[in-house]
């Protein structure tokens, strides 16, 4: 995945969705935590109420990117009455800590270094006296599906959602993209191009998805040139049958792209109804 689709991503997430509205903002409120010698810095949201509310930490894309690249994913939260937490990535605007790419040959730390921000955020959230600490969750897109998962295993979260997040390797998720984000070559060759890889296959998210707390619904575009959607839907329904996980969902719209719009007019494609009614039947 090419590190400007962390700020694409979230640019093109909302759009009009049948049955989401836009909600004037929630007032902030600072927050600070520490990981691994760094200091992130962010801010809690409130929805209108009193509260104690359910709550979610957004967990970065790929990037250099701060905590307004997650604004449109609070407003949608914030909406649906979860308390937000977004906060600038290590190294970047108001946080402490060296911002690092990550690659396949760096990916098992870096991962695992960003997921351990994502769950002191939990914990941040967890101490807040308007907070429903049994209801705290994450939610995140395209790099956050490798973050998610390890941050889940650290924090016993009650909901992970992950937009557009592979399931595969660090490795083969960049020889995916490296095929087919800027050319026209078809993906029904993406199994060809999959089994091809013969390079450092670096962070494998499968066992910590095995290994993570709470309900989790993945949604994935059917026509994402940027990770490998199929195989990533293919890989969490054997999970999901495997652990076995019957509440977990998968979501795989056939015309959605890497920011889950139509691929062929751009309309952003109606998911969050369906994502928000299970969180509701399912979020303990």
């Amino acid at each position: 995945m090419h590190l400007g689709h962390g700020a694409i991503f979230f640019a093109a997430l909302i759009g009009c969705q049948e049955g989401i509205t836009l909600p004037q903002q929630g007032s902030p409120e600072p927050v600070s935590f520490v990981n691994e010698g760094a200091t992130l810095s962010g801010e809690i949201a409130l929805p209108p109420g009193r509260g104690p509310f359910p709550g979610v930490v957004l967990v970065h894309g790929s990037g250099p990117v701060s905590r307004e690249n997650n604004a449109p994913l609070r407003s949608v939260f914030l909406e649906q009455g979860f308390a937000v937490l977004s906060y600038d990535k290590r190294g970047i605007g108001a946080s402490g800590g060296a911002y690092r790419g990550v690659g396949p040959l760096n990916s098992d730390s870096m991962i695992r270094l960003l997921a351990g921000d994502a769950a002191a955020g939990l914990r941040a959230m967890a101490a807040h006296p308007r907070l429903d600490s049994r209801r705290l969750g994450l939610a995140g897109g395209s790099q956050a599906g490798w973050i998610i998962p390890n941050a889940a295993t650290r924090f016993p979260v009650a909901f992970s959602v992950i937009l557009s997040g592979p399931l595969v390797t660090v490795g083969q998720e960049i020889w995916f993209s490296n095929a087919f984000e800027q050319s026209a070559r078809p993906l029904a060759d993406a199994d060809a191009v999959l089994a091809a890889f013969s390079g450092p296959p670096g962070y494998d998210p499968v066992p910590d998805i095995r290994r993570m707390s709470g309900q989790v619904y993945w949604v994935l575009g059917g026509k994402d040139r940027s990770i490998p959607a199929e195989r990533s839907a293919t890989l969490a329904r054997s999970l999901i049958d495997e652990l076995p996980r019957p509440t977990w969902r998968v979501a795989l719209l056939p015309e959605g792209d890497h920011a889950l719009r139509h691929a062929g007019n751009g309309q952003m494609l109606a998911y969050w109804p369906e994502v928000f009614a299970w969180l509701r039947r399912y979020m303990r």
